[in-house]
Protein backbone atom coordinates (compact mmCIF):
# COMPACT_ATOMS: atom_id res chain seq x y z
CA UNK A 1 0.00 0.00 0.00
CA UNK A 2 1.29 3.43 -0.92
CA UNK A 3 1.15 6.04 1.83
CA UNK A 4 1.53 9.70 1.05
CA UNK A 5 4.28 11.91 2.46
CA UNK A 6 2.27 14.41 4.45
CA UNK A 7 5.25 15.94 6.26
CA UNK A 8 4.52 19.43 4.82
CA UNK A 9 1.08 19.44 6.50
CA UNK A 10 1.11 21.50 9.69
CA UNK A 11 -1.80 22.47 11.89
CA UNK A 12 0.33 25.37 13.11
CA UNK A 13 0.59 26.73 9.57
CA UNK A 14 -3.17 26.72 9.34
CA UNK A 15 -3.49 28.52 12.68
CA UNK A 16 -1.09 31.31 11.72
CA UNK A 17 -2.65 31.88 8.29
CA UNK A 18 -4.04 35.41 8.43
CA UNK A 19 -7.36 34.70 6.72
CA UNK A 20 -9.61 32.03 5.24
CA UNK A 21 -8.21 32.49 1.73
CA UNK A 22 -4.71 31.61 2.96
CA UNK A 23 -6.06 28.63 4.89
CA UNK A 24 -7.96 27.47 1.81
CA UNK A 25 -4.81 27.69 -0.33
CA UNK A 26 -2.92 25.59 2.22
CA UNK A 27 -5.70 22.99 2.27
CA UNK A 28 -5.63 22.74 -1.53
CA UNK A 29 -1.81 22.46 -1.54
CA UNK A 30 -2.00 19.68 1.03
CA UNK A 31 -4.66 17.93 -1.04
CA UNK A 32 -2.16 17.69 -3.87
CA UNK A 33 0.11 15.64 -1.59
CA UNK A 34 -2.43 12.80 -1.61
CA UNK A 35 -1.97 10.82 -4.79
CA UNK A 36 -4.60 8.82 -6.63
CA UNK A 37 -4.83 5.26 -5.33
CA UNK A 38 -7.03 3.25 -7.64
CA UNK A 39 -6.32 0.08 -5.64
CA UNK A 40 -8.23 1.38 -2.59
CA UNK A 41 -11.25 2.54 -4.59
CA UNK A 42 -13.38 -0.43 -3.66
CA UNK A 43 -16.89 -0.61 -2.17
CA UNK A 44 -15.59 -1.81 1.21
CA UNK A 45 -13.28 1.22 1.50
CA UNK A 46 -15.91 3.75 0.43
CA UNK A 47 -16.98 6.09 3.23
CA UNK A 48 -20.75 6.35 3.46
CA UNK A 49 -22.42 9.70 4.00
CA UNK A 50 -20.08 11.79 1.89
CA UNK A 51 -21.54 13.70 -1.05
CA UNK A 52 -18.62 12.75 -3.28
CA UNK A 53 -16.95 9.33 -3.20
CA UNK A 54 -14.04 9.09 -0.77
CA UNK A 55 -12.07 6.01 0.25
CA UNK A 56 -10.05 5.21 3.36
CA UNK A 57 -8.01 2.18 4.37
CA UNK A 58 -6.02 1.40 7.48
CA UNK A 59 -3.15 -0.98 8.14
CA UNK A 60 -1.42 -1.77 11.38
CA UNK A 61 2.31 -2.51 11.33
CA UNK A 62 4.57 -2.87 14.31
CA UNK A 63 1.86 -1.63 16.64
CA UNK A 64 1.36 1.57 14.63
CA UNK A 65 -1.57 2.61 12.45
CA UNK A 66 -1.24 3.84 8.87
CA UNK A 67 -4.07 5.28 6.79
CA UNK A 68 -4.36 5.86 3.06
CA UNK A 69 -7.02 8.12 1.59
CA UNK A 70 -8.31 8.97 -1.85
CA UNK A 71 -10.93 11.27 -3.36
CA UNK A 72 -11.33 13.30 -6.52
CA UNK A 73 -11.56 16.66 -4.71
CA UNK A 74 -8.30 18.35 -3.68
CA UNK A 75 -10.17 20.25 -0.96
CA UNK A 76 -11.43 17.00 0.57
CA UNK A 77 -7.96 15.48 0.19
CA UNK A 78 -6.46 18.50 1.96
CA UNK A 79 -8.94 18.23 4.81
CA UNK A 80 -8.22 14.50 5.04
CA UNK A 81 -4.49 15.29 5.16
CA UNK A 82 -5.16 17.36 8.30
CA UNK A 83 -6.67 14.26 9.88
CA UNK A 84 -4.11 11.77 8.61
CA UNK A 85 -1.11 13.69 9.98
CA UNK A 86 -2.66 13.29 13.41
CA UNK A 87 -3.28 9.54 13.18
CA UNK A 88 -0.59 8.05 10.94
CA UNK A 89 2.38 6.31 12.52
CA UNK A 90 0.82 6.24 15.99
CA UNK A 91 0.03 3.45 18.42
CA UNK A 92 -3.41 2.62 19.76
CA UNK A 93 -2.41 4.18 23.11
CA UNK A 94 -1.35 7.40 21.39
CA UNK A 95 -4.62 7.51 19.47
CA UNK A 96 -6.88 6.64 22.40
CA UNK A 97 -7.09 10.21 23.72
CA UNK A 98 -6.96 11.96 20.37
CA UNK A 99 -9.96 14.21 19.67
CA UNK A 100 -9.98 14.73 15.90
CA UNK A 101 -13.29 16.59 15.85
CA UNK A 102 -12.15 18.85 18.70
CA UNK A 103 -8.88 19.63 16.95
CA UNK A 104 -10.69 20.58 13.76
CA UNK A 105 -13.19 22.66 15.71
CA UNK A 106 -10.31 24.58 17.31
CA UNK A 107 -9.13 25.49 13.80
CA UNK A 108 -12.52 27.09 13.05
CA UNK A 109 -12.82 25.49 9.64
CA UNK A 110 -16.48 24.49 9.95
CA UNK A 111 -17.68 28.09 9.61
CA UNK A 112 -16.02 28.32 6.18
CA UNK A 113 -16.97 24.91 4.80
CA UNK A 114 -20.22 24.00 3.12
CA UNK A 115 -22.56 21.72 5.06
CA UNK A 116 -21.76 18.86 2.66
CA UNK A 117 -17.99 19.26 3.24
CA UNK A 118 -18.53 19.40 7.01
CA UNK A 119 -20.63 16.23 6.78
CA UNK A 120 -17.95 14.58 4.67
CA UNK A 121 -15.26 15.55 7.16
CA UNK A 122 -17.34 14.13 10.01
CA UNK A 123 -17.82 10.96 7.97
CA UNK A 124 -14.06 10.61 7.53
CA UNK A 125 -13.53 11.09 11.28
CA UNK A 126 -16.21 8.49 12.05
CA UNK A 127 -14.61 5.99 9.66
CA UNK A 128 -11.15 6.55 11.15
CA UNK A 129 -12.62 5.88 14.60
CA UNK A 130 -14.38 2.73 13.31
CA UNK A 131 -11.15 1.40 11.80
CA UNK A 132 -9.24 2.10 15.00
CA UNK A 133 -11.86 0.26 17.04
CA UNK A 134 -11.75 -2.88 14.87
Amino acid sequence: MLYDDLSPVSLDQLLIASNWQQQYKLIIQWGKLIGTKLDIRTPENLIRGCELPVWLVCQQRGGKFYFAFDADSSVIKGLAALLLVQVNDRSRDELRNLDLAGTLKSLGLEKHLTPSRNNGLNGIIARIEELLAS
